[in-house]
């Protein structure tokens, strides 16, 4: 991992992102930061201006132990822009902030979540409440679908030898007759295990009638610092879900969330 880039809006929850963010990429090796302003297509706002203040949130991490932070302002919608710059920069993950919501409604989004769920890459989000940085535990959700491609697993693998933190796997059902190792389940953990080598950890089934809230207790119990999901293997077979449960964990996770896409 060498490039990551942060959109940047200058809130409460962006400000927390880039915190968060030169601390993941301060680890060694070091990763360069790309702090993105997008404007509106034919904003009052002056460019050179928007970037001027950008340098001026960045001046706090003018220092050695610090990463390089590269300010830039580009004008359009988040998801277009950000996947431009993906393949000209060569973005490895986006880091972005979000304040979360706690309301209970079947279709609530936010810029956050609905830029998860158009953009085909890995995103980590960032709640506002998560403060101190930590990662020693990764949880990763997976669902009963296989695996569809292995290669998004490239980025988990950099993030845990990273920072040598251990990969649980978390297998969360309605239906305790659908829980256990199916052939599709043998087939993704040991897909995980080659791809993960030494920091995988073990693969835990547990039965709940609100997924959220049992993946919720697990990483409260495990005391987990970052939660992963791959969202495509969370598909029903009628597909109604959309990605229902990456939006809720989106929405209303307390810890890191690396949606891995």
């Amino acid at each position: 991992m060498k490039t990551v880039l942060i959109p940047f809006d200058f809130s409460k929850a962006s400000l927390n992102a880039l915190k968060y963010a030169v601390e993941f990429a301060k680890q060694k090796p070091i990763v360069t930061v790309y702090l993105l302003r997008i404007l509106s297509e034919g904003a009052d706002e002056d460019e050179n201006e928007e970037k001027k203040k950008l340098y001026e949130v960045i001046a706090e991490y003018d220092k050695p132990e610090y990463p390089e932070i590269i300010p830039m302002v580009k004008q359009g919608k988040l998801a277009p822009v950000i996947l431009k710059l993906r393949e000209e920069l060569n973005i490895d993950l986006v880091i972005v902030g979000t304040r979360g919501s706690k309301v209970e409604r079947e279709n609530m989004t936010s810029n956050t979540s609905k830029f998860v769920q158009q953009a085909d890459l890995p995103v980590l989000v960032i709640p506002e409440k998560s403060k101190e940085f930590s990662l020693k535990t990764i949880v990763l959700t997976m669902g009963k679908e296989k695996i569809p491609d292995r290669n998004v697993l490239y980025t988990l693998l950099d993030i845990a030898r990273r920072f040598k933190a251990k990969v649980h796997l978390l297998t969360v059902d309605k239906d305790s007759n659908l829980l256990g190792y199916s052939d599709y389940d043998e087939i993704n953990e040991k897909t995980i295990e080659y791809f993960l080598e030494m920091f995988y950890s073990h693969h835990t089934f547990l039965e709940n009638e609100d997924i959220e809230e049992g993946i919720k207790q697990y990483i409260e119990n495990h005391n987990a610092d970052m939660l992963a999901i791959m969202p495509k293997t969370h598909l029903e077979k009628p597909k109604a879900s959309q990605g229902k449960l990456t939006n809720i964990l989106t929405l209303h996770s307390d810890k890191p969330l690396l949606v891995l896409d």
